[in-house]
């Protein structure tokens, strides 16, 4: 028997960013864990990460949105890009497996994809998931390499879990370890998200 730390966030938010970060440091030097990979919409999170974690020899793979989604042109910042890459760290910028399989489910139907990716979402753990299956389909980690995937609740970090990374083809051989850190909840977040989305569309 294994007893570990999960920490519970109160409600999810970037305010809990540089506290995530100190957390995965510590777990990770604690598991072995040898890379992390960050879901960062502009890189801003990621070059965080990379600046606190710098000389531990962790590996960094930072993972942006497809371009185009869920609007024109590539959000991630490109001086973030240098600054990565300046730290030793990967970009990733593929196709976007899961949030696609729901925008297509408005077209198409519901698709065994659509269905677990609603599934992750309920369980707060969707991007954590997509990051994964995007930075292994691209090359970035080797299927079943252990990884921490770190993720927000639309902005900043606050989730972090380990998995053995898999290609999104074989979405259901993608196997989940120690859950770090999680927030009870993203309500107040996933509404300040809709607000601006909704601002966005919003004729002008």
């Amino acid at each position: 028997m294994q007893t570990r730390r999960i920490v519970y966030f109160e409600e999810g938010g970037a305010e809990h960013t540089d506290a995530l970060i100190d957390i995965v440091r510590e777990a990770a030097l604690e598991l072995g864990v040898k890379k992390i990979v960050v879901a960062s919409t502009s890189g801003d999170s990621a070059v965080r990460v990379a600046e606190k974690l710098a000389g531990t020899g962790i590996a960094i793979v930072a993972v942006g949105h497809q371009s185009g989604f869920p609007v024109a042109g590539q959000r991630f910042k490109g001086e973030n890009a240098e600054r990565l890459r300046g730290f030793g760290a990967d970009v990733c910028l593929g196709t976007d497996v899961l949030t696609n399989s729901i925008r297509q489910r408005e077209r198409l139907g519901s698709s065994p994809l659509s269905i677990i990716t609603q599934m992750l979402s309920t369980l707060k753990m969707k991007v954590n998931v997509e990051v994964v299956l995007k930075a292994t389909d691209d090359g970035f980690l080797a299927p079943g390499e252990r990884v921490i995937s770190l993720a927000g609740s639309h902005a900043g970090l606050d989730t972090a879990i380990v998995f053995e990374a898999q290609e999104s083809a074989k979405i259901l051989d993608l196997k989940m370890g120690e859950i770090i850190a999680i927030p009870l909840s993203r309500e107040k977040s996933d509404a300040e998200y809709m607000r601006r989305r909704a601002a966005q569309a919003a004729p002008q």
